[in-house]
């Protein structure tokens, strides 16, 4: 998230890494990077030491869910994998009231501009690696009733500050959702849990990191067993020629698509300030409801 956490302070970060993670930490700088939760650089004596998250309490990123997706990233044991660090306790994850928090070591790097060319290489390791114990697998996050929800949603009041550009957005566009809904449930029906391999779920340019003269994947907290399309999907949105199932590249994009909309339509009906984070969340909302698939590029 790009804005500070109103209810969560600088002193309490520190004392969380200080407690759990690195009794030396002296200093907390807040980072607005990323998207869909808070960053804290931790720093001892000056140093940068640990990049730690706090992720909201969330369908897609519960506490369970993030601790079997850092737990069995850690276990890959992969030469590209930048993985969490655990706890004192052993854990990759604790508990901050209803968020989860979580940390890695510092990596001193910057983004590529654009997708690395060993991407599909680091993609054919990782499907080809043997799935971790503690590794969850993957089930759709769409409800089978979206539209009825939407149209539920639709009947509350949008009185925050961009609810009604939301509201409108999602009524010029709901009978469109509703045939990406059916088109999804059909391309779920399609997939075989038999051939399912390790997938990190987001390995687009954003979870790429340049550092120590090679390219590292990061944020593991969506690492699932899925269809290799789920990240391959990626590549295809690249333009870059690779073996696949168009089907099953088209259920990831509706996958996402879809839970993108139903995300960003409850945050907007609901409390909201307007504030950076709000209205790219409006952005979000109205990107994913006009935008062209893959194979309409």
């Amino acid at each position: 998230m790009l804005e500070r956490p109103a209810d969560v302070s600088d002193d309490e970060v520190l004392d969380l890494a200080r407690r759990h993670w690195e009794p030396r930490a002296d200093a907390v700088e807040h980072l607005a990077v990323g998207w869909g939760a808070h960053h804290w650089r931790v720093d001892v004596s000056g140093t940068p030491t640990l990049f730690l998250t706090l992720d909201p309490d969330l369908p897609r990123h519960t506490q369970a869910s993030l601790e079997a997706a850092y737990g069995s990233a850690a276990a890959l044991g992969l030469d590209f994998v930048w993985p969490s660090v655990p706890s004192d306790d052993g854990s990759f994850t604790v508990a901050v009231g209803r968020r989860t928090a979580s940390v890695t070591r510092w990596l001193e790097g910057s983004r590529p501009e654009e997708s690395v060319p060993e991407l599909p290489g680091m993609l054919a390791e990782l499907h080809s690696a043997p799935a971790p114990a503690g590794a969850r697998t993957w089930t759709t996050e769409i409800p089978s009733d979206l539209t009825h929800l939407l149209r539920n949603l639709l009947q509350q009041p949008w009185d925050a500050p961009l609810g009604r550009a939301a509201r409108e957005l999602v009524v010029d566009h709901l009978t469109q959702v509703g045939a990406w809904a059916r088109e999804h449930a059909r391309l779920v029906d399609l997939s075989d849990p038999a051939t399912y391999v390790v997938t990190h779920g987001e390995p687009h340019v954003r979870n790429q990191w340049l550092a120590r003269g090679r390219t590292w994947l990061v944020d593991w907290e969506s690492l699932l067993l899925a269809p290799r399309e789920r990240d391959l999907a990626t590549l295809v949105h690249e333009g870059r020629d690779v073996a696949q199932d168009p089907q099953v590249v088209r259920l990831f994009d509706l996958e996402w698509r879809l839970s993108e909309i139903w995300s960003f339509a409850q945050w907007l009906q609901g409390p909201h300030a307007g504030d950076t984070d709000d209205r790219t969340a409006l952005g979000g909302l109205a990107e994913e409801l006009t935008r062209p698939h893959f194979d309409q590029r």
